[in-house]
């Protein structure tokens, strides 16, 4: 019997489709989901900028945002990346975000071929 593919939600529809417009110019696109309420500026200096530097060639960060929760909270960040080399670029991505420091929960989710949750 056949798995029945997970529903998405409205956010990563959005992200399936930024993975299928890099799929159409040969890259791979992974949204990496921070389980840490981070600001702008803040993710930016603590991630973003890290692994963009640690990409290198390799791809880049695309953009990345935070998910208000309750009142003025944040619920999670999360940054979108782009990759040249998918196997390459997940060890890469991992690397990187577990050197500075992003929690054990950390999901680096993955939408072509199919959806995936793959873990830090």
């Amino acid at each position: 019997m056949a798995k029945k593919p997970k529903q998405l939600d409205g956010r990563q529809e959005v992200m399936r489709g930024f993975a299928e417009s890099a799929a159409e110019r040969g890259q791979h696109f992974f949204y990496v989901l921070i389980h840490e309420p981070l600001g702008p500026m803040d993710r930016g200096e603590k991630y973003e900028d890290p692994l963009n530097g640690a990409l290198g060639e390799l791809g880049e960060v695309t953009g990345g945002g935070s998910q208000l929760g309750e009142g003025d909270t944040i619920a999670f960040c999360g940054l979108d990346v782009v990759v040249n080399h998918r196997d390459n670029g997940l060890t890469v991505i991992r690397e990187c975000l577990r050197s500075c420091g992003a929690p054990p929960n950390t999901v680096i989710e993955e939408y072509v071929p199919e959806f995936a949750e793959l873990s830090l």
